[in-house]
């Protein structure tokens, strides 16, 4: 049927339409760490299927990925205001130090530990957030500073390696639901987090700050609310992490956040979002933070030595940026046509 010559959209065509748009939505950058995945995955199995599917094999990559997600996760947020959060490093050790240095006892306690974590990554967090949006120092500098206050902390706390998680937290990390790894929960609620959260004005003032800041202001975005939430964000993701490792290792160790802080830097390029910042999304950051440790998997299938771990992750890096920097251009050149 038509109104004047003009076809009437049905109901069944509009959920199409609008599918289709987002589709066309979709960059290239942010789709390629899931192309990394597949890829990587599928070379792996042919060289050694058993790194796949033997025993055990998906609850022990994604246990050693679970970390990594959550820390890109809140990194992604930062770097969406063309900012960073090298303090995730400090934050993660001084969390692994206090687990691997208290007594919990019962569930109540450790509880209440768990929850304190979580607190102190939020505080970690907001005094990030509060000295880069107050003072307008640089996010590099900041947190570089306050990575070395908590990294600080922590050897203060567990001057070693070593200590003893509570044993419990070890039992709410490790083992099943309903037949499925936790660690694999953990992905699927990463990823719903981000579907929920990706159209939220949070997100979308974040994205506004990183294209430009100048108009963001105008156009009434809260700049320095939004700096302090997503530093607090942050901070929470990274205290998470430290939890997530202190009940797999059970202990803990003075600089166990380290690898983390260039690692998630990594994941979040590879997982398109720009170091430019306005652009991006966290579910990708997820999907590269995979494919990057999915590299030490490919170089044991090869029998290679363990230097071309580090080298490859570094070539996957370059790729990741290239890829970043096409698609720019290419959305450039649209927008200016």
């Amino acid at each position: 049927m038509s109104v004047s010559g003009a076809p009437v959209q049905t109901v069944r065509e509009r959920p199409a339409k609008a599918l289709a748009a987002r589709l066309r939505s979709v960059s290239l950058a942010t789709s390629m760490p899931y192309v990394y995945v597949v890829v990587l995955g599928f070379v792996i199995y042919l060289l050694s299927p058993e790194i796949i599917n033997g025993p055990g094999a998906v609850d022990v990559r994604f246990s050693a990925a679970v970390p990594l997600a959550f820390v890109a996760f809140g990194q992604t947020l930062a770097m969406f205001t063309r900012g960073i959060d090298l303090a995730v490093g400090g934050l993660i050790s001084t969390v692994t130090a206090i687990l691997a240095t208290t007594a919990a006892d019962s569930w109540g306690t450790l509880v209440l530990l768990l929850v304190a974590l979580v607190a102190l990554g939020a505080v970690a967090g907001l005094i990030n957030g509060v000295a880069i949006a107050l003072t307008g120092l640089q996010p590099f500098i900041v947190t570089l500073a306050t990575w070395s206050i908590w990294g600080g902390v922590a050897l203060l706390i567990l001057p070693q390696e070593g200590g003893a998680a509570p044993v419990d937290l070890t039992t709410l990390v490790l083992g099943n639901i309903v037949g499925i790894p936790k660690s694999v929960w953990i992905f699927v609620v990463l990823f719903a987090l981000w579907l929920w959260l990706r159209d939220t004005r949070l997100v979308g003032d974040l994205r506004a700050i990183g294209s430009d800041e100048a108009r963001a202001r105008l156009i009434g975005v809260p700049i320095r609310r939004r700096k302090v939430q997503c530093y607090m964000l942050s901070g929470i993701f990274a205290a998470l992490a430290g939890i997530w490792i202190a009940g797999q290792t059970g202990s803990g160790a003075p600089n166990a956040g380290d690898p983390f802080i260039l690692s998630s830097v990594a994941a979040v390029v590879i997982g398109g979002t720009s170091i430019f910042g306005g652009t991006g999304s966290a579910a990708a950051s997820i999907a590269g933070a995979l494919a990057f440790l999915m590299i030490p998997d490919l170089i044991s299938a090869v029998e290679l030595s363990s230097f071309w771990s580090v080298f490859f992750q570094g070539a996957l890096l370059i790729v990741a940026v290239t890829a970043s920097s096409i698609a720019m251009q290419l959305r450039a050149r649209r927008s200016g046509s």
